[in-house]
């Protein structure tokens, strides 16, 4: 019966702490990187007082941008080679002696430039995501200078 009364007793003390309060205003710190990859952007933040949560969003389009824009890359150039070993098969498919060399050599050359056109399509709206991302990242950078000025 002890045991109930402390173990109450100190739910009792302890009941005014949460693990989240939101009656205190936090203020979001960006980390140095962060800060530095806006100064880069062409924001000057030690100077000039920002919205946090605008340039948070603003870091978020930039990595988004960046991401997009690799992996765009990626899956073109991954086409780009598959596609130039499916030209090189076909390339080499009249130079093949018997009507079986040369149907194998077209039909996986004719795979490889499909299997690399498909991976050059997949990489389309990728880039244009990363364009979209680095246009809204560019116009909000503008919107944010124009009020400061």
């Amino acid at each position: 019966m002890k045991k109930l009364i402390g173990i109450i007793f100190i739910c009792i003390i302890h009941y005014d702490l949460y693990a989240q309060n939101y009656s205190v205003p936090k203020e979001h710190l960006l980390s140095h990187k962060d800060s530095m990859n806006l100064y880069y952007l062409g924001l000057d933040i030690k100077n000039t007082k920002y919205d946090h949560l605008k340039l948070r969003h603003l870091i978020s389009l930039n990595k988004k941008s960046k991401l997009n824009n690799v992996i765009g890359t990626i899956f073109r150039t991954g086409g780009y080679i598959v596609g130039g070993f499916g030209v090189i098969f076909l390339a080499t498919a009249p130079s093949q002696n018997t009507g079986l060399g040369q149907g194998i050599s077209v039909l996986i050359g004719a795979s490889f430039l499909s299997v690399g056109t498909i991976g050059y399509g997949i990489s389309v709206p990728f880039k244009s995501a990363s364009k979209r991302r680095a246009f809204e990242r560019d116009y909000m950078i503008l919107k944010m200078k124009e009020k400061k000025e």
